[in-house]
């Protein structure tokens, strides 16, 4: 066995977090052990136990890490343009991970609502919710959308359908899927009704 090598700081949370989504990979999390890890990251177990108290600690300091953050993206006030943005957000999310480790976890912890969605959830997917209703407003108020279309309900449509397809078809969102959710579904449900008192809004959206 190749001895452990002695890293600290950036290097060695590199090492390990590589090693927790590559074990994510390769045995799933059911049968992903600190022991695992700490052999294929190079060091030792006291030295994941220092730093966690469980692999799903360690699990979830590393997906944290490595998702998106929707507070970083900028909005540009086109509405179209920024729900592509954000949404691109959640796409990230299930490739930054190396494209696993969602759908591992939910799978064998035997529940919807595993560790990894819970952080998935948490971390991308409701701050990505909460930015959507944000520039719905907005736009509301600059008479671009409807005022009754900035809700939660509708500004939680598109992530939704985002972590759907991710349970169903794998992890890689096709920016063409993105694109249709946007023009087919978010768009059309916050556009301005026929005979709307400002119709620039439909041009706006058309845009």
């Amino acid at each position: 066995m190749r001895p452990a090598t002695r890293r600290r700081g950036d290097a060695l949370r590199k090492a390990i977090f590589d090693a927790v989504f590559e074990q994510l990979r390769t045995v799933g999390y059911a049968n992903l052990t600190m022991d695992n890890v700490a052999t294929a990251a190079h060091t030792s177990k006291t030295v994941l136990y220092r730093r966690w108290a469980s692999k799903d600690d360690m699990i979830s300091e590393a997906l944290r890490e490595a998702l998106p953050a929707p507070a970083e993206v900028a909005l540009t006030g086109d509405v179209r343009a920024d729900l592509h943005a954000l949404l691109r957000c959640v796409q990230v999310a299930f490739t930054s991970t190396k494209g696993t480790a969602f759908q591992i976890v939910s799978a064998e912890a035997g529940c919807e609502r595993g560790m990894v969605r819970q952080t998935v959830i948490a971390h991308v997917v409701q701050p990505c919710v909460d930015r959507i209703l944000e520039l719905l407003r907005q736009a509301a108020e600059r008479g671009d959308v409807r005022p009754d279309a900035a809700t939660e309900l509708v500004a939680g449509s598109g992530p939704a359908l985002l972590v759907q397809y991710s349970l169903v078809h794998g992890p890689v969102l096709p920016d063409a899927f993105i694109s249709s959710v946007v023009d087919q579904i978010v768009l059309p449900l916050v556009a301005a009704a026929p005979g709307d008192a400002r119709p620039a809004t439909v041009d706006c959206l058309d845009r």
